[in-house]
């Protein structure tokens, strides 16, 4: 039994352990959904803080959603857009680990109604989730490229 303990123990010093924190609504921009939130990551030296600043916009959500991830470092992150009863409808992952992360989610065909964006860390651990509501109405600006890699 000791030994399954050390065993789990030593393994706990080297697995990335994701917890959100300190999370924060934007108040001053209406157009904007932002806040922060914690990454706990567990390292040989002990517990490593890494703040994750998001935002998505333009609010009120009609047919886009850009998002923005920022962090000190280098971290691989990816997304999910989830409807209320857990269906994956959007997802993307990028290429590779940064620092910052901007992509627009193309979200005219989902039905109006509450989503959430699932951020996901490098190991598929959701690390957080971010709130938003899709109107009805809108359309697609004939300017606007969207990635057809975020499409589920």
């Amino acid at each position: 039994m000791k030994r399954i303990l050390l065993v789990f123990a030593l393994s706990a010093l080297f697995v990335n352990v994701a917890n959100a924190q300190s999370a924060r609504q934007s108040a001053t921009d209406p157009t904007r959904v932002a806040g922060h939130f914690d990454v706990i990551k567990m390292t040989s030296k002990g517990e490593e803080h890494i703040n994750v600043n998001y935002s998505l916009f333009p609010a009120p959500f009609y047919d886009i959603v850009k998002m923005n991830l920022n962090t000190p470092d280098p971290m691989a992150m990816s997304i999910k857009i989830v409807n209320t009863s857990g269906q994956t409808k959007l997802s993307w992952k990028p290429d590779q680990a940064n620092y910052r992360y901007d992509q627009q989610f193309d979200i005219h065909a989902l039905t109006p109604g509450l989503y959430h964006m699932d951020i996901f860390d490098g190991d598929n651990n959701k690390i957080y989730s971010v709130p938003f509501t899709k109107e009805a109405g809108g359309s697609i600006d004939p300017n606007t490229t969207v990635s057809p890699s975020s499409r589920h």
